[in-house]
């Protein structure tokens, strides 16, 4: 029986992944993207592993004792995180590929996602000081001037309290799902901003409701959404939504609200081209395997993933 054992990064590019090509299948960014986010990553598993070593308290070994650790450099655990998201193996899967007890396998994911996701935590942070005057605030959060907002769901697994197993299922997919919103610029197409999650059954405009993003929105903001959204101007007199027009009932559009739809359609299509890119990592394509607090996490870093790779 052929069993693959992952005995380090050097040994994954030269017998697994020969073409460069193939990098972004495997790991969901190219190779030049890697070794661009790697000093990042190498600089928060240092404070990361000082904080654990901390709370471990005295060593009963020196460090360097015992067998050669499977992950044992810092290319290694980036490594293992970035394909742990895009392919999403079981634990068992994994523990099969990479020669690792299951068990180790979900501790390296829970430590190492951690990492990620304060390794680009700054690409979805916003300029914030306390403000006093109008002026402050619009040289403060100039990127919320112009956004486009949507959301997605995601499928997660049934549930198992009665209360939560109603709470999030969505009679539109027919599925239990969580629900994340984003906002994009419209012309840099970089992510702006992610709500909290939700249950997938929520309605988008109070997901934007909720979230105190808006209250940050300079005078003159231009929001790009779908009819979902309608009604959102209410809540600052300084957002400005800009949707398609919908067919009246027994009617038809003219050929300029044709063409007005046209245009933002094509606009609109950004933030569903930024989703495409977020759930060829797999953790957001199937059904998320762990307890519902956890879903945050891969979905805040698979963003940061996106805006470090524009």
């Amino acid at each position: 029986m052929l069993r693959i054992r992952v005995l380090g990064y050097d040994y994954v590019m030269k017998k697994l992944l020969p073409p460069p090509e193939l990098f972004p299948s495997v790991l969901g960014i190219p190779y030049g993207q890697f070794r661009k986010l790697l000093p990042l990553f190498s600089q928060e598993l240092r404070k990361a592993e000082l904080v654990r070593h901390v709370k471990e308290g005295e060593r009963k070994r020196p460090y360097g004792a015992g067998r050669r650790a499977t992950f044992s450099t810092d290319e290694d655990k980036l490594f293992f995180i970035l394909f742990y998201y895009k392919v999403y193996p079981t634990y068992r899967l994994a523990e099969y590929v990479l020669g690792l007890d299951h068990t180790n396998i979900q501790r390296w994911k829970e430590f190492l996602e951690d990492v990620l996701n304060r390794a680009l935590g700054y690409e979805l942070k916003l300029p914030e000081k306390t403000v006093r005057c109008l002026d402050q605030l619009i040289q403060v959060c100039p990127q919320l001037s112009e956004c486009i907002v949507d959301a997605t769901e995601r499928p997660v697994r049934r549930p198992k309290d009665p209360e939560d197993e109603t709470k999030y299922f969505s009679g539109k997919r027919m599925d239990h799902t969580v629900k994340n919103q984003i906002l994009i610029n419209p012309r840099s197409k970089k992510i702006l901003h992610v709500s909290k999650m939700s249950e997938g059954k929520k309605h988008d405009k109070k997901v934007f409701e909720e979230e105190a993003i808006w209250m940050k929105a300079p005078p003159g903001t231009k929001a790009l959404g779908d009819s979902a959204y309608i009604g959102i101007e209410k809540l600052s007199p300084y957002i400005k939504l800009f949707r398609p027009f919908k067919k009246p009932v027994g009617g038809e559009l003219t050929p300029a609200q044709k063409e007005t739809n046209r245009i933002l359609s094509s606009t609109r299509v950004r933030v569903e081209n930024v989703f495409g890119y977020m759930k060829h990592f797999n953790i957001l394509r199937h059904d998320f395997r762990n307890r519902l607090d956890k879903a945050q996490m891969p979905f805040e870093t698979i963003a940061c993933i996106y805006n470090f790779t524009r």
